[in-house]
């Protein structure tokens, strides 16, 4: 049986707020209201026994491909990975169907494949409303306190403590009249109504929290029950975080910003009529300047008021920018902080203050990045994390809540987000190629700061799991110069920016090589990718195919362009489709759904026969069709949710997974229920690598240890086997994979 749900005290990934109660308003009442509110490679290290007591480092760098990193290694690039090859286990490993980040690593979590653990692609969607939302999380509410009865409760308290210390003071000074004992009652319930109005005006009735979706138990709480100290940091789809027996834990991909967002940069500009590039797909707070000198007087959208989506819907700050007459800098007064930056410099960690009301406000922080002053004045501001010094009560970032302290106090502020690189602005083309390596390297400098920190205190973990993932987000944004072949690659470009690939690969090698180095003596070492990646030259738009070849019907044309603002705003997706007539749709990263009825809210397709038709005619259609302008299938495969994954909610599994030939992939407006004008179109954004909905052959990651293992055909789903045999423990549900230990 599938393992349930697992609900979690944390705040909803679309909307996060700082919830701080100041205790001196409450001091009156009772404290039960207020609590309320590592090493060097040798002999030993190749060993295939068991683990026992050794320690065990595993690495994983999202998206490093096995055919880019093979390459460089025999080309001499790669010299601490060629060292682990030569004296241990180097394999290609296959990813998941479909080799989704997200996806692949909960198959690394839990050993499970996708149709068993439940996160099949970044997207599901409702039958009942045929709308998207994220596939790891889901948001529901909870009463804040005692929710509608907060007021009655907080008045009631501050009643009793009023009574209490009035009679005290009666008791202190021996009256003892009628008279005091009825003023006592009068002023106790003027005290209760007054504290109860004000706990109805500035407590909520509610707040969100977040529920993952992710089934099966993880390989880090099946060693916490036997005994073994596990520390895992960022590993995707962790938030919001659990507890696990002797375990520590740092969330990843899919911790909000604090806009909700999986990361919202700003860029305030003086510049007209500023349009994104690409229709602006991606999110991006575009504030426009009133002017380019002087005082400029501006502000910084913070996050959604749900607490009061009455007074306003979203918490806003002020912000004074000053130009000097000498337009060489540019003055930044904002929530108590006043800088001063040069174009191209990056400011400090900034603080920022966001109040819902008088006792109850949200802090994060952010970056500043000048990008000119004249003749336009144009800034960037990073997406604002939340503070990790400064976190909400319930916003669950680590296990135990005392981690996030540990790693301030000894690393200072970092990025709290689970995307940490910001890959949006370059995409919406508001930051250069520079602006977005920079970013690459102060995140992964930090990041390395963190592991080196892990390793001096290794005698505080005997597993030590850290993922990295600058290299799959140099990967999307750089490949355009790395392929020859991309629409968008230029001889000049490719000069100056080519190399940034190879050089994140080296980076990782960096990385590797530090480790073996400080490790302790006898530690095991894996490294682990997800997936791989490819060129993505062009755009395969699957509802476009549907509706040209009779499984999809139309009404007219969507004149919106959908983006990632209509996913977290809830806005209106397959406006154009007359569900009456239309027997298939596509959703997410390469999902196509039956329009089934009983299923789906407007289901026309009969169960049975009439479905294995519909399937079998659009798998065989999407297989043998041809782009025309390249003579290329744009389709590998197309399998069947059966053959995928044999177990699955045939609710939420999609029926059909097509799979890309390298150079193509899912168009973006497909992904959000989209219809694209042309079945194939040419792919013009920045973001032009990829592997979302690629043929997994074609995007192997890559599997290293410094022992030996049977790499034969080996993919995500053996590395749990692998890493519970090394330590001799049995997991109570059956695994999709097999160990790798060579015995």
């Amino acid at each position: 049986m599938r393992p349930p749900d697992r609900p979690v005290a944390g705040l909803s990934p679309e909307t996060f707020f700082k919830i701080e109660l100041m205790n001196r308003t409450f001091r009156t009442i009772p404290s039960v209201l207020v609590a309320c509110l590592a090493l060097t490679l040798s002999a030993a290290a190749l060993s295939a026994q068991p683990a026992g007591d050794s320690k065990l480092i595993i690495l994983g760098f999202d998206g490093a491909d096995a055919k880019l990193t093979q390459q460089w290694m025999d080309e001499g690039k790669l010299p601490n990975l060629a060292k682990l090859r030569g004296e241990g286990t180097f394999a290609p490993l296959r990813s998941t169907i479909p080799s989704q980040t997200p996806v692949s690593w909960s198959t690394f979590s839990t050993g499970l494949n996708p149709g068993r653990h439940g996160i099949f692609d970044f997207l599901k969607r409702d039958p009942k409303t045929y709308t998207p939302s994220f596939a790891a999380f889901d948001q529901e509410k909870e009463p804040f306190l005692w929710g509608a009865r907060t007021p009655w409760i907080v008045g009631a308290g501050a009643a009793v403590a009023f009574l209490l210390l009035f009679f005290l003071a009666l008791k202190l000074f021996r009256v003892r009249t009628a008279i005091a004992f009825a003023v006592a009652l009068v002023l106790a319930l003027a005290a209760a109504g007054g504290t109860g109005v004000a706990a109805d005006r500035l407590l909520p009735k509610e707040r969100p929290v977040a529920v993952n979706r992710q089934h099966g138990e993880t390989f880090w709480a099946l060693l916490g029950k036997q005994g073994k100290r596990v520390q895992v940091m960022r590993i995707p789809v962790t938030f919001p975080a659990v507890a696990y027996p002797q375990g520590k834990l740092l969330t990843g991909l899919g911790t909000p910003d604090l806009s909700g967002r999986i990361g919202k940069p700003f860029y305030f500009t003086s510049e007209l009529f500023f349009q994104p590039k690409g229709g602006g797909d991606f999110s991006l707070e575009v504030v426009e300047l009133v002017d380019n000198k002087g005082v400029i007087d501006t502000e910084i959208k913070g996050p959604p008021n749900e607490l009061f989506p009455e007074e306003s819907e979203f918490i806003k700050i002020p912000m004074k920018l000053t130009v000097p007459e000498d337009k060489k800098s540019l003055q930044i007064q904002v929530s108590g902080n006043d800088l001063t930056l040069k174009p191209g410099e990056w400011s400090d960690w900034v603080r920022f203050t966001f109040p819902f009301n008088r006792i109850i406000k949200v802090q994060g922080i952010g970056r500043f990045r000048v990008l000119s002053v004249e003749p336009e004045v144009r800034l960037y501001l990073s997406p604002i994390q939340f503070d990790p010094e400064n976190l909400p009560p319930g916003f669950a970032i680590t296990t135990p809540d005392s981690f996030i302290d540990e790693l301030t106090g000894h690393h200072g502020l970092f990025k709290t987000m689970g995307w940490m690189i910001d890959t949006w602005s370059i995409s919406n083309g508001t930051v250069p190629e520079e602006v977005f390596l920079e970013d690459v390297k102060m995140t992964v400098d930090k990041e390395r700061e963190i592991l080196s920190g892990e390793l001096d205190r290794a005698a505080d973990w005997d597993v030590l799991v850290h993922y990295f993932e600058f290299t799959d987000r140099v990967q999307h944004m750089m490949f355009r110069f790395f392929d020859p072949k991309h629409p968008l690659w230029t001889e000049e470009g490719s000069k100056k920016w080519a190399g940034s690939i190879l050089e994140s690969y080296q980076q990782m090698d960096a990385i590797v090589g530090e480790v073996m180095q400080k490790m302790p003596p006898g530690t095991k070492l894996m490294i682990v990718s997800d997936h791989g990646f490819a060129s993505f030259r062009r755009s395969m738009n699957y509802n476009t195919w549907l509706a040209k070849n009779g499984f999809m019907t139309l009404t007219g044309e969507d004149p919106n362009r959908k983006n990632l603002e209509d996913l977290f705003d809830q806005g209106d997706f397959f406006v154009n489709v007359d569900w009456s007539k239309t027997k298939a749709y596509a959703l997410g990263l390469g999902q196509v759904y039956i329009n089934l009825k009983g299923r789906e809210a407007k289901g026309i397709v009969e169960p049975g026969a009439e479905y294995e038709q519909v399937a079998q005619a659009i798998k065989q259609g999407l297989e043998s069709f041809v782009d025309e302008e390249t003579g290329e299938k744009p389709v590998a495969y197309v399998f069947t949710r059966e053959e995928a994954y044999g177990t699955y909610d045939p609710v939420l599994i999609p029926d059909l997974i097509p799979s890309n030939n390298a150079g193509f992939r899912v168009g973006w407006q497909d992904s959000l229920g989209g219809i694209g004008k042309t079945i194939v179109e040419p792919n013009t954004e920045i973001w032009s690598g990829d592997h979302c909905s690629v043929y997994p052959p074609l995007v192997e990651g890559i599997l290293f240890a410094n022992f030996k293992l049977d790499g034969t055909s080996a993919n995500m789903g053996d590395v749990m086997p692998t890493i519970l045999d090394l330590y001799q423990v049995k997991s109570a549900e059956k695994l999709d994979g097999r160990s790798l230990l060579v015995k």
